[in-house]
Order: C-alpha cells, then sequence, then structure tokens
C-alpha cells in the first residue's frame, strides 16, 4: 500500500496541528521516511498519544519494513477511536501490516472492516486501497480469479499512482507464477513506467527486482542481474529493510540457477536473517528452507 490523502480536516483538527500532519506526510509522499519518522517523535515530545504522529509514524515504520513497530503506532491509533475516513485509513494500514507479520485472519478481518466502510464513504482513496489488500488477501488464499478481479477494480479507482503500480505489478506476479511470462512482464513493465514517469524510486526499485527475477526464470541471466542491481540501489535509498532481504533472496536464486552454490548460501543467509529482522518470520523460514536445499 501507499501514500495517500486520507484527510478528513475537521478530525485532524481535532487530533494535531494541520501543518504538522501536512509536514509528515509530505516527507511519506517524497519518501523520506526517515524524516516522516522524525517530525513523528518530535510530535511525541509534546503530545505522546498524538493520533497523526503515530499514523505517521506507522507509515514510516511500514514502508521501511518494520512492520512490528508499525503495528504498534496503529494500535495506538485504534485505541483513540477515530472515525470516518480516518477509521477506514488505519483499518486498511492494519490490514496490510497483519499480513506482513503473517497473521491472515486478522488482516482479513480488518480488510473486510474496511471495504465495508469505503463502499459508504466518499474516499474514492480508501475504497481503491481496501480493494487493493482485499486482492491481496484473495491471492494468499489461493483465489487467484477474484485476486486479479480486485486489483483490476482498484487500478482505474485509485488516484495514488504508486499504490497503483503496485496493482499493476501484483497482477504480473501473479501470471508469473501462472506460468504466462509474457503476460507477467506487460504488468511490471507498466508499473515501471509508471514509477519512471512520477520518480517513485521507492516502488520502482521493487519492480524492477521483480522484473529481473522473471527474467531470472527465463534464463536471461546477465539482464536480471542489471535489473536486481538497479533495484536493489533504490530500495537501499528507502532503507526499506523488507525488501533488501527480497533482494538478497532474488539474487541468491539467481547465484543457484548460475551454479554459484556457495555464492547462493550467502545471499539466501543473508535474506532469513533481514526478513526476521523486518518481522516477516514465515518469509526467513522459507528461505531457510530453500537455504537447506542447496
Amino acid at each position: 500500500m501507499s501514500i495517500h490523502r486520507w484527510i478528513n480536516v475537521a478530525w485532524l483538527l481535532a487530533v494535531a496541528s494541520l501543518a504538522h500532519a501536512d509536514a509528515c506526510h509530505d516527507a511519506l509522499a517524497a519518501f523520506n521516511y526517515a524524516h516522516a519518522s522524525q517530525l513523528a517523535q518530535a510530535r511525541f515530545v509534546d503530545v505522546p498519544a498524538d493520533v497523526m504522529a503515530h499514523m505517521c509514524a506507522a507509515r514510516a515504520a511500514y514502508e521501511t519494513g518494520r512492520f512490528g513497530d508499525a503495528l504498534l503506532h496503529l494500535r495506538a491509533v485504534e485505541a483513540q477511536r477515530p472515525r470516518a475516513e480516518a477509521r477506514t485509513y488505519a483499518y486498511n494500514w492494519l490490514t496490510v501490516t497483519l499480513r506482513k507479520l503473517g497473521r491472515e485472519r486478522e488482516a482479513m478481518q480488518y480488510g473486510q472492516a474496511a471495504f465495508a466502510l469505503a463502499r459508504r464513504e466518499p474516499s474514492q482513496q480508501n475504497l481503491a486501497t481496501a480493494l487493493h489488500n482485499l486482492a491481496g488477501l484473495a491471492y494468499t488464499q489461493r483465489n487467484t480469479a477474484l485476486a486479479m478481479a480486485l486489483y483490476q477494480e482498484s487500478i482505474p479507482l485509485n488516484p495514488d499512482l504508486s499504490e497503483r503500480s503496485a496493482s499493476l505489478n501484483n497482477l504480473g506476479l501473479i501470471l508469473q507464477a501462472q506460468g504466462d511470462p509474457s503476460g507477467a512482464e506487460k504488468w511490471l513493465q507498466e508499473a515501471i513506467a509508471l514509477n519512471r514517469a512520477h520518480d517513485h524510486f521507492h516502488h520502482l526499485g521493487k519492480h524492477l527486482m521483480n522484473l529481473g527475477n522473471l527474467y531470472r526464470e527465463a534464463k536471461k541471466f546477465d539482464d536480471a542481474q542489471a535489473l536486481l542491481d538497479e533495484g536493489a540501489l533504490l530500495i537501499g535509498r528507502a532503507d526499506d529493510l523488507y525488501w533488501q532481504a527480497v533482494a538478497a533472496r532474488y539474487r541468491g536464486w539467481l547465484a543457484r540457477d548460475r551454479g554459484d552454490w556457495a555464492q547462493a548460501g550467502r545471499w539466501l543467509a543473508l535474506a532469513a536473517r533481514t526478513y526476521d529482522a523486518a518481522g516477516a518470520t514465515a518469509d526467513g523460514d522459507a528461505t531457510r528452507e530453500e537455504l537447506a536445499r542447496l
């Protein structure tokens, strides 16, 4: 999930300074997660329970792959019982955060609640995000047709171009898993083009690496290496711990397919440790199983 303005002005004014909220969310919109976190922490000095500051801190933590920290801030928001679109916004972020932590049942409960609320609200952004989140949950439950339908419903509704690119990317990953590399490449290239056009470097890094992994499967190893290297640099710029783990895992797979078992082992071991540090222990366990099979 990506940046979106969920501003319900009356609610914001009740819980925080509008100028402060804008500054923090502007930092998020510029992918400057460190600065956003600093702004939130500065606000906590004066108002420890500030809802907007906790939302900003949650976003910054999530986007840098620190999902446990993100959940703590989201629970602080939930404890304040936000209303209207603010509640839907928080539920959308609880959905994706719980999913990353492997808590699928709870994620589904929040995702369904967010969708039910968003259908009754004027915010097109909240509805597009809820559809995007439910698509991911449907795919986890192996309901591929529903996942694809929900992503395709979300895309034209979504004013947030970086989140729209994530839906495009995920359609590509689904087709990749179904054995349709040409269809997968079409969606991935569309996501990449959208991010390049708007300098959304964080999402661009992710999607370049996904395309690189697709090329690895096609045994286009040099092209795969170039895309993985380009994407990893952008992920490092964003300081995204989770996607640093993905980068290491992809590089491990590439080294394995090239027959460099020692290099593959080093990358996969790094990936497993980094997944664990992000709180994505299921991904860490899966990577350790791959390492054991080398």
